[in-house]
């Protein structure tokens, strides 16, 4: 029964992390809409589908959780993808606006303190979105107290940006923007180099 408890909890951690994505890509589409696209939610909801409203055992089969939680996650990347690319293409200069909003979503998840680097990381992963529970997409390169280093091994966001055709290094530097207000108070800082390599450490 713990175990199964646990398993559960995990898929309840993964189930938010996807409505938090969601939540950012209808705050950004909702500001298209007051800035003149009064069309864009719609076209969201077309291309992307919609996550129904309501709890983890409200909108997901725990018969069949992943079946669920895989169609939830590509949901949630391709509203993001569209949100911000068709945002962007109404006017670059919003680039600005969505870093500081990503930035102001991190900070405002009040993490207070980190006990080191692998504590840091595992906060990261119960936040960012990437790849289905129990899919490895990354591996760790090197950890120390204060620093730690991965790789990606697979790019989960791609295809999602491929069909919004948008830019691929956006999504990047806004989830840099989202761990950097994430870790403000800590003063933990995230790098990224090529998209590639990833490492949080102590300032």
């Amino acid at each position: 029964m713990e175990t199964e408890f646990a398993g559960l909890a995990g898929l309840i951690g993964y189930f938010n992390k996807i409505k938090l994505l969601e939540s950012i890509a209808n705050q950004i589409a909702e500001y298209g809409v007051q800035c003149g696209n009064a069309t864009l939610m719609d076209y969201i909801d077309m291309n992307c589908g919609g996550i129904p409203e309501g709890e983890f055992t409200q909108v997901v089969d725990v018969s069949a959780p992943m079946q669920f939680l895989a169609m939830y996650t590509k949901t949630a990347e391709n509203r993001f993808a569209f949100a911000v690319t068709e945002l962007l293409k109404m006017n670059a200069s919003f680039l600005k606006v969505l870093e500081n909003s990503c930035f102001q979503v991190g900070k405002d998840m009040q993490i207070h303190a980190v006990q080191n680097a692998d504590k840091a990381f595992e906060i990261y992963n119960d936040f960012i979105l990437d790849g289905m529970p129990g899919e490895q997409t990354k591996e760790i390169v090197s950890c120390s107290d204060s620093k730690i280093v991965w790789k990606k091994l697979t790019d989960t966001h791609e295809p999602a940006w491929k069909k919004a055709g948008g830019n691929l290094n956006v999504y990047y530097m806004l989830q840099k923007s989202f761990v950097t207000g994430l870790f403000d108070e800590c003063k933990y800082a995230y790098y990224i180099e090529d998209n590639l390599t990833f490492s949080l450490f102590k300032l």
